[in-house]
């Protein structure tokens, strides 16, 4: 059965960047330049399901006040 020209964890796994060893940019950035690497876009999005969630504001609580308690919380000031 063919794998639609994308690359699998047994393709020549020598020439295989260590994806745990990569910054989030270098691995995002790999992913971006090798797109049909499937181990590298789901290292990708492991990665980035095991960040916390974005705090999410509702309309009616946008005030400084509020902007100004997530950020502190999320450590941004």
């Amino acid at each position: 059965m063919s794998n639609l020209g994308f690359l699998s964890s047994g393709d020549n796994p020598k020439s295989r960047p260590d994806f745990s060893t990569m910054t989030d940019v270098e691995l995002r950035a790999y992913v971006l330049a090798n797109r049909r690497d499937i181990e590298a876009f789901h290292a990708y999005v492991d990665r980035m399901q095991q960040r916390p969630p974005i705090a999410i504001i509702e309309p009616e609580e946008w005030s400084e006040e509020r902007m100004q308690e997530v950020l502190e919380q999320k450590d941004l000031l």
